[in-house]
């Protein structure tokens, strides 16, 4: 499985959670044996991190260093068997093993929050795939011309405005 997203983060510490410093999800699958793309501040040079069940592989250690605070950046995560791949704007970050196999019978996605925490800033352009993306593919989807983002009195943003001021 593979997924992506544009984040933009809106701080120093982007995160709103429940643990001081963590856990700014930034997509995820949660509910039962899932993953998630998301901001740990408690991992010092690796805050940007992919992790996966089962057991939560890559927690504490499989993170990019924190993004600049309004900075657009493309983050992907994949799994392709017994690999896991954490990539930034295109580029292999990280790899390690991943001993799965991961069965995400869930129906429960996240995206800019969930139980233990949110990312404080924009998501834009979330994908998910059913498949393990290559390293080409992945380079692919981080060149491509997407939709310019103009969030000034859109939809989503204005909803975001109200939620977050109750």
């Amino acid at each position: 499985m593979s997924v992506a997203a544009w984040v933009n983060a809106d701080s120093d510490s982007p995160v709103k959670g429940v643990v001081a410093g963590c856990c700014g999800t930034i997509v995820a699958q949660r509910d039962v044996n899932g993953w998630a793309l998301r901001f740990d501040g408690r991992n010092a040079g690796q805050e940007m991190e992919f992790i996966v069940q089962p057991g939560w592989q890559g927690d504490g250690g499989f993170g990019a260093p924190q993004f600049d605070k309004g900075k657009w950046h493309h983050i992907v995560g994949v799994v392709a068997d017994k690999e896991m791949f954490l990539y930034v704007d295109g580029k292999l970050e990280k790899e390690q093993n991943y001993n799965g196999p991961m069965s995400t019978g869930g129906s429960e996605m996240e995206i800019g929050h969930a139980s233990d925490g949110g990312f404080v800033g924009i998501i834009d352009e979330v994908l998910i795939y059913n498949k393990a993306l290559s390293a080409n593919e992945v380079k692919q989807v981080f060149e491509a011309n997407g939709l310019p983002v103009q969030p000034q009195n859109k939809l989503a943003t204005r909803w975001g405005q109200i939620k977050t001021s109750f």
